[in-house]
């Protein structure tokens, strides 16, 4: 059965049940102030109750919200425009060239994202060809690639961080700062080279970046539902400005079907309805993602961090113990490498398993030849045809009692997303889509979906062992671990 929604259709032909079915089922699981609740997270008043402070989010994407931000929103427009015009210039006269954002987790999956997604919608200011790069793990794997292929002098990095205090961005900042001299002071590379993004504005400037390179964003606006915020200036400067209010203009309509639908036609609830009868009633503990569009090839890793940091969870928001199955185990990849790789498991392993398939079954490939976009239509093509035979494989099986290496077991359910087109705002739909699923699951499953003491409580463990490892501390751990201190020491 096929449900449109804004920019985006859903197709939950091969999940167990019929939608009316899912109703007096999973349905019966949805709290009875859940309007309620939906209208309090799109006005920005829903609670973080661990946290104390409302969820602000949607907000980001609201006209009212920008209204009321107008001189901030005027300077975030005007940075775009300068480096992608090549008028911002660094410390010794030279035009910025390269952007290097250094962010993780939310500051880092949902910009870099978005700006691989829509980056072919980019407008045309970029006359002097800005490239805009990606940092994120603490190892300096990531750095250790991008500072051979770029300047000190050309080069300005964005610090994302919604603390401004993360360790692992910090290392990479730290290394930077290293790298640029000679070729610059660290007054010169404050001054010109750097611009923060943080709801931490005294810790921006502490650390001496000039207010006017500094974009704040509201501490109820989490990290992983971030980038319609400050922190998705790396996309903008990916694709201009428009493309980014396109964006964020496909997510607000999203945000009006969630609140508005009846839950029957609402995309976002059946997404987390299905999900939530898959998990409980089907017993199957894990959701693969698989875009079958080059373009949304992050969208698992993404997903992975929306889904699992939100709802991957044994506590309700009021911290009381629960022994129910919550949020799935999220993974999977670019569906046409996936063929070739993990879809032999899915086809004929042991393991059940439900997938979330996305398509786009056109692509109109604006600035090639009449001959060039006519083969890259045809390569969509092929690609739709592949996601629509391998979903209906992984549902429908195929049997052959004479041969066992020819039975295809069947039976997994699935959801198909589908774009007619991959725009800026069929894009910012997706996304939010998914954002309300989550939230709707964690309202049906008495969760906080907002917090994440597991990942800052890992944070805290890790700076206990690098104390240790620096000689700071003579704390003891396990065997394991005291072994390999040992080692490295």
């Amino acid at each position: 059965m096929i449900k449109n929604g804004p920019y985006l259709a859903l197709d939950t032909s091969y999940q167990k049940l019929s939608v009316d079915e899912l109703l007096e089922t999973a349905g019966k699981r949805l709290p009875e102030h859940f309007d309620d609740y939906r209208r309090q997270l799109c006005r920005g008043e829903y609670r973080n109750l661990s946290e104390d402070r409302p969820v602000t989010h949607v907000l980001s994407r609201s006209v009212h919200a920008v209204a009321k931000q107008s001189n901030r929103k005027t300077r975030f427009v005007d940075t775009v425009q300068k480096l992608r015009s090549g008028r911002w210039l660094g410390s010794t006269g030279k035009p910025i060239t390269d952007v290097v954002n250094i962010g993780v987790g939310g500051s880092d999956l949902g910009p870099q994202m978005g700006a691989f997604a829509l980056k072919e919608f980019a407008d045309d200011a970029a006359l002097h060809g800005l490239q805009v790069h990606f940092v994120s793990s603490m190892d300096g794997g990531q750095l250790y690639a991008v500072l051979p292929i770029v300047d000190p002098e050309t080069t300005l990095f964005i610090v994302s961080s919604k603390s401004f205090g993360t360790v692992d961005t910090f290392a990479n900042v730290d290394t930077v700062r290293k790298w640029i001299e000679p070729d610059l002071t660290q007054e010169q590379w404050l001054a010109k080279h750097v611009i923060g993004v943080s709801a931490n504005a005294q810790g921006m400037t502490d650390y001496g970046i000039p207010p006017a390179q500094q974009f704040t964003f509201g501490q109820g606006v989490g990290g992983r539902f971030s980038l319609w915020s400050a922190l998705g200036l790396s996309i903008a400067l990916t694709t201009g400005i428009r493309p980014f209010e396109r964006m964020l203009e496909g997510a607000k309509a999203m945000d009006e079907h969630f609140l508005d639908a009846p839950l029957a036609d609402n995309l976002p609830v059946l997404l987390a309805l299905y999900g939530v009868y898959n998990r409980e009633q089907l017993g199957i503990n894990n959701l693969a993602i698989l875009p079958y569009d080059g373009r949304l090839r992050m969208l698992p890793n993404y997903l992975q961090q929306l889904d699992m940091e939100s709802n991957g969870k044994q506590y309700t928001a009021e911290n009381e113990a629960i022994d129910y199955p919550t949020g799935p185990i999220i993974w999977g990849g670019f569906g046409p490498n996936g063929q070739h790789a993990f879809f032999q498991h899915l086809h004929q392993g042991y393991d059940q398993f439900t997938a979330d398939f996305v398509t786009v079954l056109k692509r109109e490939a604006p600035g090639f030849s009449d001959a060039t976009r006519s083969g890259l239509a045809e390569q969509q093509r092929l690609a739709v045809a592949n996601c629509l035979a391998h979903r209906r494989l992984m549902w429908d099986g195929s049997e052959n009692a004479d041969s066992p290496s020819d039975h295809y077991p069947g039976g997994h359910p699935s959801n198909l997303l589908i774009m007619d087109d991959l725009t800026p705002e069929s894009f910012g739909a997706l996304i939010a889509a998914y954002e309300h699923k989550v939230f709707t699951q964690g309202v049906i499953w008495g969760l906080n979906s907002f917090d994440q003491p597991g990942v800052e409580k890992g944070k805290k463990i890790a700076m206990d062992v690098l104390r240790v490892l620096d000689g700071e501390s003579d704390e003891t751990f396990d065997d394991s671990t005291d072994a390999i201190i040992k080692r490295m020491r």
